[in-house]
């Protein structure tokens, strides 16, 4: 399974249980947040473009969060901090970027 990150096409590799946030820090990569993958900033929301039926379901932090962006509870915006994945799955979020330049 692997999550693909436009616009910028890296790919993550999540291992079973492991949400997108924490594929994405594991690999290197900063994933956009406040709160550090708690679920409560909600800056980590991305955009499920395709895929979503490999995605868990919305669990009643993260429902919470769309809630309070005023988002709906479609699948179509997610939190990566609490989205966990079961097969291949194609998101946007801007701003994930290696966490050290490369030298």
């Amino acid at each position: 399974m692997a999550v693909t990150v436009q616009p910028s096409g890296l790919r993550l590799d999540p291992e079973p249980g492991e949400t997108v946030f924490a594929a994405a820090a594991r690999a290197g990569y900063r994933w956009p947040t406040v709160c550090g993958g708690l679920g409560t900033c909600r800056t980590c929301l991305m955009v499920v473009d395709d895929g979503r039926e490999n995605c868990s379901p919305i669990g009643d932090l993260e429902g919470e969060g769309l809630d309070a962006l005023k988002e709906p509870r479609d699948g179509v915006r997610r939190l990566a901090c609490q989205t966990h994945v079961a097969g291949d799955v194609v998101v946007t979020k801007r701003g994930v970027n290696p966490l050290q330049a490369a030298s």
